[in-house]
């Protein structure tokens, strides 16, 4: 059995919901062809769950403003793609503020905003609904 015909099973088994918790309980089976995309030493593991959360507490803040009347929320930190090594969950984030005071790092921060978009248009773009939306990514790209 494949990785992915392992996570179907255990979706169908749940009417066709795909839950973490049941992908990990049914990975902890040393015969799962699950088990080796996962870290069992918990000493390990521990620590890479640890930057997670750190990673979370800094997505966690933001920057409340007003825009068109309305008060909107953008993030106290960004991680900006030249700062990534792609190595491990250690990137580093700047104040956002920070970075649009920087004419070459607001430039990456736009850019890498771009790129998210792209990746939406791809990974969506077949929901024929947003074809607008994806229409203007395609103009400012």
């Amino acid at each position: 059995m494949t990785q992915l015909e392992a996570l179907k099973e255990i979706a169908k088994r749940d009417g066709g919901l795909l839950r973490p918790r049941a992908v990990v309980d049914a990975a902890r089976d040393v015969e799962s062809p699950l088990h080796r995309c996962f870290e069992w030493d918990d000493k390990v593991a521990g620590e890479k769950y640890r930057l997670e959360q750190a990673q979370r507490l800094i997505r966690s803040f933001t920057v409340v403003h007003e825009k068109d009347g309305k008060k909107c929320e953008s993030p106290m930190f960004i991680g900006l793609s030249v700062d990534r090594t792609g190595s491990s969950g250690d990137n580093p984030y700047r104040l956002a503020s920070d970075v649009t005071k920087v004419p070459d790092l607001l430039a990456i921060a736009e850019r890498d905003a771009l790129d998210q978009l792209r990746g939406l248009k791809e990974r969506y773009g077949h929901l024929k609904r947003l074809n607008d939306i994806w229409s203007a990514i395609d103009t400012h790209v």
